[in-house]
């Protein structure tokens, strides 16, 4: 008896959990997501064309316009190596973040692209070559876990930029799978 009035309640617990509208997305948001990407140059790039790697730093700040449309500063990266140094291939992109279903979400916008050393390769700022460019974004996830101010998703991103050199041009583009995490 003891044993079924506990599952009961149990049960009625999972049904209100479920019958929540999740998640509150109002105001303030943050959020960083982590995992692999491969990036490719179509040109500037004199070494492997093409490389995989660890897809970092993956960061968005950003406030909720409505429960389904966010407006983010959208900070996407991935390192690669470059004559044997760590290099940052990044963007800081504004963007619009629109939900048209409850778990998944579309995502683009256009800023500044920045190919730099990694901050952990720096020994002198001068010697090294930082690239400024122009950069798109464009992205979309799943919300795989749900909670009323946090959210967990499943999620790809390309980083298309270009970037003038002293020589011509530097142009690439990075897609990412990810995790993601966020919060309301």
């Amino acid at each position: 008896m003891k044993r079924t009035l506990l599952s009961i309640i149990f049960l009625l617990h999972l049904v209100t959990i479920y019958a929540q509208n999740y998640p509150e997305r109002e105001g303030f948001s943050i959020g960083a997501s982590i995992g692999g990407g491969v990036l490719h140059f179509t040109s500037g790039y004199e070494n492997n064309q093409t490389s995989g790697d660890l897809a970092l730093p993956n960061l968005k700040l950003g406030w909720m316009v409505k429960e389904n449309l966010g407006v983010y500063l959208n900070m996407p990266g991935q390192i690669y190596k470059e004559n044997g140094k760590d290099r940052s291939f990044e963007g800081l992109i504004p963007s619009v973040q629109y939900w048209p279903g409850n778990r998944f979400w579309v995502s683009g916008g256009f800023g500044v692209a920045m190919d730099f050393p990694a901050f952990y390769e720096v020994k002198n700022i001068r010697d090294e070559t930082w690239n400024w460019g122009k950069g798109a974004l464009v992205g979309m996830g799943f919300e795989v876990l749900q909670r009323r101010k946090f959210t967990i998703d499943i999620q790809s991103r390309m980083l298309m930029s270009s970037f003038r050199l002293d020589d011509g041009r530097k142009e690439g583009a990075n897609f990412s799978m990810a995790v993601g995490f966020n919060f309301y």
